[in-house]
């Protein structure tokens, strides 16, 4: 189950890369009306969300219907998000039983050995309660991301033209002298709207990065607490293959920042004021499940 995480998170990353990259090509850009796909269906659901905060309590301003759209989104992914930490819970507790499987079989290459190795394997993971329904959680999430990315570029071209069933042409759309509609126009230094998304591309990598820092800490900390009472020589060494693992998923958390970074600044202003505000309250988010893990682990070990 650990290599299986392990491929698929990187594979996750590479189709969030893969996806993003299609959603700034064409047919992505003109007005929301009909259904041209699959992804329509969570681009009107997205589409109306906003319309209504528009026409309700953002009264009308885009920045606004941005900020509580994307709150709102990401607290009813919320459950997703938990079952993931869950997991991750879930593996730090059956780490210290692997590594004795692993030490009882260290050095047995014949096929019966392995078979067995693999048979105990899977018992262990039914024990705590690990499927691989768990490592596909992120992908549930995928979709409704990208609607919502969707919505955010086409909603400049769903404006005062007939026939359109939402018309956003009533949204003010210039925050403190930028044109969130607008990318970062004519590269000149005076002007105001190039420094703006420029600015934004910045802080989306900078909040992207901090992040993923600070997950990556708080899990050291929490399996340096696991395994506070296990001796030096019974710490299982990282294999070639985590290694490498966990060298793919830097690449690709930094390629996914770099990425997000083009985006922003080719991308209307609103993109990086989406991610910005996403970023920021996945931060938060994360750091109130870190919060709520010693606990969580406490009940889990009581279960299992």
């Amino acid at each position: 189950m650990r290599n299986i995480r392990q491929i698929i998170l990187p594979v996750f990353l590479v189709m969030m890369l893969f996806l993003l990259t299609g959603c700034s090509s064409a047919n992505t850009d003109g007005p929301i009306q009909g259904f041209s796909g699959f992804m329509d269906l969570f681009v009107w659901p997205m589409a109306g969300l906003m319309y209504g905060l528009g026409k309700t309590i953002a009264f009308g301003n885009y920045a606004l219907v941005i900020f509580f759209a994307t709150i709102i989104v990401r607290t009813l992914a919320w459950p997703i998000y938990s079952k993931t930490n869950d997991l991750s819970l879930k593996m730090q507790l059956v780490g210290p039983e692997q590594a004795k499987l692993q030490a009882k079989y260290e050095g047995k290459t014949d096929p019966e050995s392995k078979q067995r190795m693999q048979m105990e394997m899977m018992q262990l993971y039914k024990k705590f309660g690990i499927g691989i329904g768990g490592c596909l959680m992120p992908f549930v999430q995928m979709p409704i991301f990208l609607g919502f990315f969707s919505v955010i570029r086409r909603i400049p071209a769903t404006s005062n033209i007939e026939g359109v069933p939402l018309d956003f042409g009533f949204l003010n759309h210039n925050i403190l002298g930028v044109d969130l509609y607008a990318d970062k126009g004519v590269m000149a230094w005076d002007n105001w709207q190039m420094w703006a998304v420029a600015i934004l591309a910045i802080l989306v990598s900078v909040t992207q990065i901090f992040s993923q820092i600070l997950i990556n800490k708080r899990q050291t900390k929490m399996r340096e607490e696991m395994n506070a009472n296990t001796p030096t020589y019974r710490m299982p060494e990282k294999t070639d293959q985590q290694k490498q693992s966990e060298k793919m998923m830097k690449f690709m958390i930094y390629g996914m920042t770099i990425m997000m970074a083009v985006f922003v600044w080719t991308s209307p202003a609103a993109l990086g004021f989406y991610w910005l505000i996403g970023n920021t309250y996945s931060t938060v988010q994360s750091q109130i499940a870190y919060k709520k893990s010693s606990k969580r682990l406490e009940t889990l070990k009581s279960r299992y």
